[in-house]
């Protein structure tokens, strides 16, 4: 896993933190491939996570898999967990 996470993004990814945290999230075990659900945003040095995922796991792994992007100084972490078994952090 730290093998993944140590690749590093291409002089264009680092010069975008949105695409940099991609790159890392596109090269992690848990999401390659499954990261469509995912948005990232970046407001100077801090990333802005928004989307659905199915469990608070995930949520949380995605946000410490980005943690590790050079230059990232803050997360903040909005993404929606909602499952099919009804439980869900989505307010109505």
């Amino acid at each position: 896993m730290q093998a993944a996470l140590a690749e590093r993004p291409s002089t264009q990814a680092r010069n975008d933190l949105s695409a940099a945290a991609r790159h890392y999230l596109e090269n992690h075990p848990h999401f390659r491939g499954r990261i469509n659900g995912v948005c990232i945003a970046h407001q100077g040095r801090n990333l802005v996570l928004t989307g659905r995922l199915p469990t608070f796991y995930l949520k949380q792994l995605v946000q410490e898999a980005v943690r590790h992007v050079p230059g990232v100084q803050h997360i903040y972490n909005q993404i929606d967990v909602v499952s099919a078994e009804g439980v869900s952090s989505v307010c109505n």
